[in-house]
């Protein structure tokens, strides 16, 4: 009977210990007041789930927008970052609440959802913005053969992976225009995520904005994120 209780227990020690560190999920309910003292604290993605015509009439600023009924939903969420908090919000809170459980599925790590959405924001005299309408231009598709013809036949290229309606993205595209202006020995390629879905697969893109840099044809260095333009500079320069 010990030796059973004593190979059990070294069952359980041998498992647990196969299994390696858990990476655990934190999905959190909190009102306005909450919400806001988040989002200006802490680094991560405000994400709102309605239709472009409700953000239209007013939304929380730098949100980013993908619409809760779009047939891409689920694509669209898996380029965004699961590494950093997102602080998602819609109208009254029910299509973020379904939004935040299809996301934790999806392994986000850390979730807030803002209770009674953004009429609870807007009741609780919080700021607000409103902006022109979003028109978005057809992107170009490339294949993965051009893109590898790309970056074998330049010595260095920056490659921008992003989408039209990512927040960080449209932040980093004037920075990025800039070093295409002032870098002409080096090649700039920006990719939209949504159009080009084999690329995405193939470099393993998890999170938008994704800026790699080739050198030779060899991936050199890459960053998800927002990224300082003198620390991009300085990593496509040619040792």
């Amino acid at each position: 009977m010990m030796q059973k209780i004593i190979y059990s227990l070294v069952s359980f020690v041998f498992v647990s210990c196969s299994l390696g560190p858990v990476e655990v999920q934190v999905v959190n309910n909190v009102d306005a007041k909450e919400f806001s003292k988040l989002i200006n604290s802490d680094e991560g993605i405000i994400l709102d789930v309605r239709t472009i015509d409700e953000v239209n009439k007013g939304h929380i600023q730098d949100a980013t927008n993908i619409d809760f009924y779009a047939s891409d939903l689920t694509s669209k969420l898996n380029l965004l970052r699961k590494d950093v908090p997102v602080y998602v919000y819609c109208a009254s809170g029910g299509r973020s609440s379904k939004t935040v459980a299809k996301m934790k599925d999806l392994g986000f790590k850390k979730v807030f959802n803002l209770i009674g959405g953004f009429g609870a924001w807007k009741l609780a005299d919080f700021k607000f913005i409103k902006t022109k309408e979003q028109v978005f231009k057809k992107q170009k598709s490339i294949s993965i053969i051009e893109f590898s013809d790309i970056i074998e036949s330049n010595n260095v290229v920056l490659v921008d992976f992003s989408t039209q309606w990512c927040v960080p993205c449209k932040k980093m595209k004037p920075v990025i225009e800039e070093i295409k202006k002032e870098n002409k020995d080096v090649k700039i390629v920006f990719i939209d995520a949504d159009t080009n879905k084999e690329l995405v697969r193939k470099y393993k893109v998890r999170g938008v904005p994704v800026f790699i840099v080739f050198k030779d044809g060899n991936e050199e260095f890459r960053h998800v994120g927002i990224i300082d333009k003198k620390e991009l500079i300085n990593k496509i320069k040619l040792e």
